[in-house]
């Protein structure tokens, strides 16, 4: 368990502080806790509770995770979010969006933010992405380590079994605190891991570690084939506006345009669109003939086209041909 945190923190050089997202759960109480007991990384570590007012044990919670900080002698942050979803959002959505958002504004330059998922989280997330008819991208699942707000974001124990986890929790005698909303079949994930998952595993009893595996050939290949289209993409994007060159984009396939579309999306730091959603950007504005003007509107993002430029603008901002970021 410290090996593979040691592990994940060696390549920081420059390391100014370790923030920990702790919920008060068994696996973030147990990266809390080895990562407390390594005195080279110790003064620097600050936990961190998001608190996000959806459970009325939320405020009980808060009070026991200052408390096991304390006790092991490193930092504590509570941060209270709005985590209401939006019409449209799932709830699962919403409290994701607003707990990576509010670590997001933590993070400076050399700092970094532990998450205490595991193998077992990453085959829930690539299961449900499969279901979801998600891509390379999504079958990909979490990856070990990303650029984060001004730092970086790194899961150390995303290579470790649950069974692992939990021993380690029973061996130093921690307490943890038990959401009842983990029990409720209502969320797609907890399904999985009460209703599908056991019985897989009943089958398949590495299927934890062997979906961790086919996750890492996916990310692989999501690499090369985002290096082909970050180069495709250069090709066909105006820097001074932001915009895509419709002349020059239609001289690709539909599969590299596709790929093209999604590029410009994530370099506006946008949500990844839908397949039926590029399929329609494509087909009802860039292949409208040059005297029409279709507008394409979804999800807080409008599409357009302006003489021979495919044009994005966030909902709420000028209707103006620069996209300001």
């Amino acid at each position: 368990m410290k090996g593979s945190i040691v592990s994940a923190l060696a390549d920081f050089l420059l390391l100014n502080r370790v923030f920990i997202g702790y919920s008060g759960g068994v696996d973030s109480h147990v990266l809390l806790h080895a990562c407390a007991a390594l005195l080279e990384f110790k003064s620097k570590i600050t936990a961190v509770y998001i608190h996000h007012g959806l459970q009325k044990e939320a405020d009980a919670w808060a009070i026991h995770c200052q408390k096991i900080a304390e006790n092991l002698g490193v930092s504590f942050l509570e941060l209270r979010v709005n985590a209401t979803a939006n019409q449209g959002e799932s709830p699962e959505e919403s409290a994701r969006d607003a707990r990576y958002s509010a670590f997001k504004n933590l993070i400076n330059e050399n700092d970094v933010l532990l998450i205490a998922q595991h193998r077992e989280d990453q085959l829930e997330t690539v299961l449900l992405q499969l279901f979801r008819g998600s891509g390379l991208r999504g079958l990909a699942g979490m990856p070990e380590r990303i650029p984060f707000g001004k730092g970086n974001l790194v899961r150390p124990l995303l290579n470790i079994g649950k069974e692992m986890i939990n021993a380690y929790a029973l061996e130093n005698k921690l307490v943890w605190i038990e959401d009842p909303s983990n029990q409720s079949s209502i969320y797609d994930r907890n399904f999985l891991r009460q209703e599908i998952i056991p019985h897989l595993k009943q089958r398949w009893q590495s299927l934890d570690k062997t979906v961790a595996r086919t996750a890492t050939h996916c990310a692989e290949a999501e690499t090369l084939i985002s290096k082909i289209a970050q180069t495709e993409f250069e090709t066909v994007f105006n820097v001074d506006d932001e915009t895509l060159n419709i002349p020059k984009l239609v001289t690709y396939s539909q599969t590299e345009q596709r790929l093209i579309l999604r590029q410009w999306f994530e370099f506006l730091d946008l949500k990844m669109p839908s397949q039926d959603f590029v399929q329609r950007i494509l087909k009802e504005v860039v292949g409208a003939k040059s005297d029409r003007h279709p507008i394409l509107h979804k999800k807080g993002v409008t599409i357009r086209r302006h003489k021979s430029k495919l044009v994005i603008l966030r909902d709420g901002l000028p209707s103006d041909i620069k996209h300001q970021r």
